[in-house]
């Protein structure tokens, strides 16, 4: 009898289990990166380093970012991000024409710019306005992020950044941007709330401007392991940003 109910209950485990892992294979997901090949509405797109393969639904939208005068189609190259269901289904999707691979980190020269300086050296045609490629190539690259804040930047759906739309684009959502507006002693003094030249990981969250992946960034900052972050190990934290 024991023998009998204790396979009962491995059995009940690990169907428990495996109902637990499915679920967690059919989650919803947001898939990102260059486009690999197109089969009428199937799309595969190498997704960090792995081909991802989805369909698009029928009432699928398709935001054709900043596209301008070229044809607005889907091919390899592209850059995407898709918003993908349970079941493999594209219910909308973000698609930019092709844009550099390589990590993008700020010049020594761009840390000082002002934001006319770099609309200006961003303008690769020089016809005032930014496009998404110009913008990803020389500004901020994210498949993820970039495109989706791209379009809300642009608040008069030209398909482009002037000046005006550029300038809170770089105080709201460019890192390396804000970042370099101050000195470390100077971001560090403003997040010690208690002035005992120390940032508790509560401080840290002031300068950060967010919880996503705290832990993450203060142990990364937190060099000596001590539990706080001195001005010296802030801009150690800060260089890791911008160079």
């Amino acid at each position: 009898m024991k023998t009998n109910l204790t396979l009962i209950i491995i059995a009940a485990f690990l169907t428990f289990v495996s109902s637990d892992v499915v679920a967690q294979e059919e989650k919803a997901v947001t898939l990102h990166g260059v486009v690999e090949s197109v089969d009428g509405t199937t799309i595969t797109v190498n997704h960090r380093r792995k081909s991802r393969t989805f369909t698009l639904n029928d009432k699928a939208k398709i935001n054709y970012v900043s596209f301008l005068k070229a044809k607005k189609e889907i091919k390899p190259g592209f850059v995407i991000r898709a918003g993908v269901d349970s079941k493999g289904q594209c219910n909308q999707l973000w698609v930019t024409l092709p844009i550099p691979e390589a990590k993008l980190k700020p010049s020594e020269k761009m840390l000082t710019m002002t934001p006319a300086e770099l609309h200006k050296m961003a303008d690769s045609n020089g016809d005032g306005e930014l496009s998404y490629v110009e913008y990803a190539t020389a500004i901020y690259r994210s498949p993820k992020h970039g495109p989706v804040g791209f379009m809300k930047s642009d608040k008069d759906n030209s398909g482009t950044l002037n000046l005006k739309e550029f300038e809170p684009k770089l105080e709201e959502g460019i890192k390396w941007w804000k970042i370099s507006r101050k000195t470390p002693a100077q971001w560090h003094a403003e997040a010690d709330a208690n002035s005992d030249d120390a940032l508790s990981k509560q401080e840290f969250v002031t300068f950060l401007g967010s919880t996503a992946h705290l832990d993450t960034f203060f142990k990364k900052a937190d060099k000596d392991r001590s539990g706080d972050i001195s001005v010296e190990e802030l801009a150690g934290y800060i260089d890791s940003i911008l160079q």
